[in-house]
């Protein structure tokens, strides 16, 4: 189960030899910054195990005004020296910051499967239907998952440009599916089912979907 109703999420890359300095600045300042931002309930990074981009992270925030608000935009608009030297190592950013609309399970996984795709011009309810009263239920009652969530970005929250961002080319995600279980087997079978191309776009998804499967490094609870 996801806490709170809003949720900021990053695909993002960083080449191997500047690994190092990203995972100082990541783990050691910015997500302990940004946790004890008020409304910020839980940070996690993960790790490329079968995805286009190499790093995964989210935050989960009691609501999406928290990521629109003066807490957090006063941290983001006022970066650290460290956090201007290493934000420019991080590239083809893939970010959102988005609402919960469905969040099913018990705990967070080690293992992570997202899917971003467009839902079809008037069919967004049905989609919606699908998904958090049919598909994610059933994903979520299966012994090796523990979390199963849709999550829809916000466009005008997501264009937002603090000054810790500016000079970062980003691209906005739509709609989001977060599945969370014990192994890459578990999300993948999992993510194969009751999510395959054919049931989405039976549904009412676009046909382009993206697939990506993490491993967790990191998670860090809320330090207010």
């Amino acid at each position: 189960m996801l806490l709170g109703q809003g949720i900021m999420i990053n695909w993002n890359n960083v080449a191997p030899e500047h690994r190092a300095a990203y995972d100082a600045w990541h783990c050691g300042e910015h997500m302990i910054g940004r946790l004890k931002i008020p409304g910020f309930l839980r940070g996690r990074r993960y790790i490329a195990h079968e995805a286009r981009r190499n790093f995964l992270t989210m935050y989960e925030v009691a609501d999406l005004d928290v990521l629109t608000g003066a807490d957090y935009l006063a941290k983001a608009n006022n970066p650290s020296p460290l956090t201007l030297r290493t934000t420019p190592l991080v590239r083809d950013s893939v970010r959102g910051l988005a609402s919960v609309r469905a969040s099913h399970g018990l705990g967070s996984g080690g293992f992570a499967l997202t899917l971003r795709f467009d839902p079809q011009a008037g069919s967004e309810e049905a989609l919606e239907r699908y998904l958090a009263q049919q598909a994610l239920p059933q994903i979520a009652q299966r012994a090796d998952i523990v979390g199963a969530h849709l999550i829809v970005a916000d466009k005008s929250a997501s264009a937002m440009t603090p000054v810790e961002r500016q000079g970062r080319p980003t691209v906005i995600p739509n709609w989001i599916v977060l599945l969370e279980g014990f192994t890459h087997a578990a999300v993948s079978n999992a993510g194969a089912s009751a999510l395959s191309d054919a049931l989405l776009a039976a549904n009412g998804c676009t046909n382009a979907i993206e697939r990506d499967t993490y491993c967790l490094q990191f998670l860090l609870p809320s330090t207010q």
